[in-house]
């Protein structure tokens, strides 16, 4: 308290009145006025919009801002952005700032025949996060958010589909700043249900404040969906097509030669004075195909007992269908409430071929089989939001209230057919493992935010956050055995494997942030978050499994410094403790049963995880280059992690005493979540944006680290500790005509993981843009894969299992896209609220 306390002394000695700057905008070329211009005053500190204002009918503008000093911003589109040479002080005795005529730049500038246009950056570098502009990125036309993600610096899509931040998966994902749970679907279902054409940016924040949510170890990825523009009255959006597929010919044979995606989105905007009205649609259906082979051992007591060789190929295709309608209606300037309804359907279905050959057994007694496996996944969310703005006449004083609420609705069938190619008489010659699931659960989620700046130096920023989460989840599992080919042996209700789990979640909490501007090159945030969870989940099918219900008091401090070395140097030190909460996943002991004979369950006793995480970084822009690099350091306790083992009865006694044995699935490799002591990861991350010449740019990344986990009895008591690598680049050329072309690749070095040597894996992606129809039209060509190297595999060897595995997904696949502006997506025209009233013409 008394660091705050003296924040607030050396803040609040600075004086709070306030002054006017004016001035007129103009064309450089032609001397006419330029209408709707973006005029900032920016803080010097950290750069960030104090506050606006645009231009009138003649260029003119009036920004009414507190006492102090300010960057001057002006900005228009097809025109260069404009940085007055000096900073802008407003005081007592200087009140009242005239900059006379500012003269705009065209962007469109003929250089050797190539037309060069003033563009955002691809990433753009604030106090507290990285923002990535996806417009920038074509390598994305016709993807989803699963691909905007693998192209973000930093982020990357694992194997089994999970979302990782610096090689971690312990990241909080948002979808516009609420918790992806909110639109009723698992993260990797609700990622490739999102077109990469409705996404605007994605935001990376590595070490929040106490304002978000502390879950998720390595930080938070915040995706920001395209949305009206607010500066726009009448009618006005965009359309979207995309079709692609893997080229026929290099579909291997067991997969059908055409496996298409198609998606396709209109955005709509209607704006007046008074209240604005929004419609969007999108869906279509994405599909991915994957060839795999696998050689595995098991083993009992030191010596080998089965040997398989496995192939396979897979199809995932999700069918996507969303309809958002949204009523906008502004009170006044300062006032605004925001209705909306969205719909979102989608069937996700998942097929699957294996042929397995033993390889341990004589001809007369080998288990040769193949099974095929189809899952079909069903859902219908609704969710219903509602935020309330309300701005007051001190400059960045404002309070939001935003309510959420979706209810979810699914269900699915899957189908496991399994058939022995030769028949010992001891096993059925068939058998068929149906599934039926219902998937039904409402979420809601209360955020009360308010922003109180005492000075222009001295901002204070508190409110309360609630998510009650609410889950019902039916699985029933049937089991029918034939003797011989359609002669029904047996069929049965699979009471063991089918549980019917219930589940409930709460967390409540309140924040606050203190933010400072120390001296003049040195800015400080201190932040505080208090927390109250409770979890309780149950399998009303088997009572006496073990129970969930925990509750949890915790604290969340965060501090952040800044300091200006120079008007092209920063630095900034942060820290915050964050947390990882087991999900219904991670605590349902449901047996979930795969292909190839595994299967994965929750572990009920899971326990969160806590970490003290920190971070230096470093931000240097000269000339044509941005560098950013960072070194950060994060020390966990109770740390959640997935171990492995060979289903037996001895082993499932030893590794998951909570679940019930089922020896029918003696010999598959099964997967649970497990509580370890420590661990520790530090590394150093370099972001690099290099534009070489005035039409050709490029921007690459590299992060290194290192992990570390305490040994337990779970490890033997061995420590673990892996060193890994991963880059990414992106190179953009800018061409006469409306030309553009993009190639993106990226790198992950090989690794070893707790219990697996992950091989490394590589690939790039090519993209070409055309712009069509003055502009108002593009057309996109994408070649995912381009160099037919996308893939992964991985090797594991413990005193259970020897496994082998690569994978490789089908590639290469076009895709071609069109997109259309309706009415040139130019605004039309200004809010007349907008225009401050007082007579700004040139002095």
């Amino acid at each position: 308290m008394c660091f705050l306390f003296a924040l607030s002394v050396v803040a609040m000695s600075q004086t709070s009145g306030k002054g006017v700057v004016k001035g007129r905008v103009l064309d450089a070329r032609s001397g006419e006025a330029v209408e709707f211009a973006s005029v900032a005053l920016l803080r010097v500190a950290d750069s960030s919009v104090a506050t606006g204002d645009v231009t009138d009918s003649k260029g003119a503008f009036s920004v009414l801002a507190p006492y102090g000093g300010y960057i001057v911003r002006v900005t228009f589109m097809g025109y260069n952005a404009y940085y007055h040479n000096s900073t802008v002080s407003l005081s007592a005795k200087n009140a009242t700032v005239s900059l006379g005529r500012i003269e705009l730049k065209s962007a469109a500038t003929m250089m050797d025949e190539v037309v060069v246009t003033a563009e955002r950056s691809m990433v753009e570098y604030q106090l507290d996060k990285r923002v990535i502009n996806v417009d920038k990125n074509i390598v994305t036309g016709g993807g989803t958010a699963t691909d905007v993600l693998e192209n973000v610096p930093s982020v990357a899509i694992d194997n089994d589909g999970n979302v990782t931040l610096r090689g971690s998966t312990n990241v909080k994902v948002l979808i516009n700043g609420r918790p992806y749970e909110l639109l009723g679907s698992d993260l990797e279902t609700l990622l490739e249900q999102i077109p990469a054409s409705t996404v605007e940016n994605v935001e990376v924040i590595t070490n929040p404040s106490a304002k978000y949510d502390p879950e998720g170890m390595s930080g938070i990825i915040n995706l920001k969906l395209k949305d009206r523009s607010s500066s726009a009255l009448g009618l006005n959006g965009v359309a979207n097509i995309n079709l692609g597929a893997p080229l026929p010919f290099m579909v291997p044979n067991g997969l059908p030669r055409f496996i298409p995606t198609a998606m396709g989105s209109v955005n709509l905007n209607y704006t007046t004075e008074r209240y604005a009205l929004t419609f969007n649609i999108d869906g279509g259906v994405r599909s991915r195909a994957h060839h795999s082979d696998s050689y595995i051992e098991r083993r009992r007591n030191g010596e080998t007992k089965e040997i398989d060789s496995l192939s396979q190929n897979s199809i995932h295709s999700n069918y996507m269908l969303s309809a958002k309608a949204g009523f906008e209606y502004y009170f006044d300037k300062q006032t605004s409430l925001l209705l909306s309804y969205q719909l979102r359907r989608g069937n996700r279905r998942r097929t699957s071929g294996i042929e397995s050959f033993d390889l341990f057994n004589s001809i007369t007694d080998s288990l040769h089989y193949n099974q095929a496996d189809t899952n079909d996944n069903r859902h219908t969310n609704h969710t219903f939001n509602l935020s309330f703005v309300k701005k007051f006449d001190r400059p960045e004083q404002q309070l939001n209230i935003d309510l959420a609420y979706t209810m979810r609705r699914g269900d699915g069938n899957g189908w496991q057919e399994q058939s022995y190619l030769f028949l010992p008489a001891q096993y059925a010659n068939y058998y068929l493992r149906e599934s039926e699931t219902d998937n039904n659960g409402n979420h809601a989620n209360i955020q009360v935010n308010y922003v109180h700046p005492f000075s222009e130096t001295l901002r204070l920023e508190a409110g309360y956050e609630g998510q009650l989460r609410h889950s019902d989840q039916n699985y029933r599992y049937y089991m029918t055995n034939y003797s011989a080919p359609a002669v029904l042996q047996e069929h049965m209700y699979d009471d063991q494997s089918s549980t019917h789990y219930l589940y409930n979640q709460q967390i409540h909490a309140v924040y606050a942030t203190l933010g400072a501007k120390l001296f003049e090159k040195v800015s400080a945030q201190v932040g505080l978050r208090g927390e109250y969870s409770t979890v309780e989940g149950s399998d009303e099918n088997h009572p006496t499994t073990q129970r969930v219900d925990k509750d949890y008091w915790q604290l969340y401090p965060t501090l952040h410094l800044s300091y200006d070395i120079s008007k092209t140097q920063s630095l900034q030190l942060s820290y915050s403790r964050r947390v990882r909460r087991p999900g219904m996943w991670g605590l349902n002991p449901y047996l979930n049963i795969r292909e190839g004979q595994e299967l994965s369950f929750g572990n009920p006793g899971l326990d969160p995880e806590f970490t003290n995480a920190f971070e230096l970084s470093y931000n240097l822009g000269i000339d044509k280059v941005n560098i950013f690099t960072s070194a950060y350091y994060r020390q966990t306790n109770n740390m959640m992690t997935r171990y492995g083992f060979v289903w037996d009865s001895t082993s499932a006694a030893y590794y998951s005493p909570w679940i019930m044995y089922n020896a029918e699935y003696d010999g598959y490799w099964a997967s649970t979540w497990q509580n370890l002591s420590k661990g520790r990861n530090y590394g150093v991350e370099l972001i690099v944006d290099y534009q070489i010449l005035s039409w050709w740019k490029i921007n690459a990344s590299v992060n290194l680290f290192q992990s570390y986990i305490e040994g337990t009895a779970l490890l033997n008591n061995e420590d673990r500790s892996a060193f890994r690598m991963s880059g990414k680049f992106s190179t953009f050329m800018t061409l006469p005509k409306g030309w553009t072309i993009q190639l993106s690749g990226q790198y992950r070095a090989p690794f070893m993981d707790l219990q697996t040597d992950m091989l490394a894996s590589y690939w790039a992606d090519l993209a070409v843009k055309k712009d069509v129809l003055q502009k108002r039209g593009t057309i996109n060509l994408r070649i995912g894969d381009v160099f037919c190297t996308g893939g992964f595999g991985h090797n594991t060897d413990t005193e259970q299992l020897y496994r082998r595995m690569r994978s490789r997904r089908i590639s290469p696949t076009i895709t071609i896209g069109f997109s259309y502006k309706i009415n040139n997506g130019l605004r039309q025209n200004q809010r007349a609220y907008d225009n401050d009233d007082d007579d700004t013409s040139e002095e």
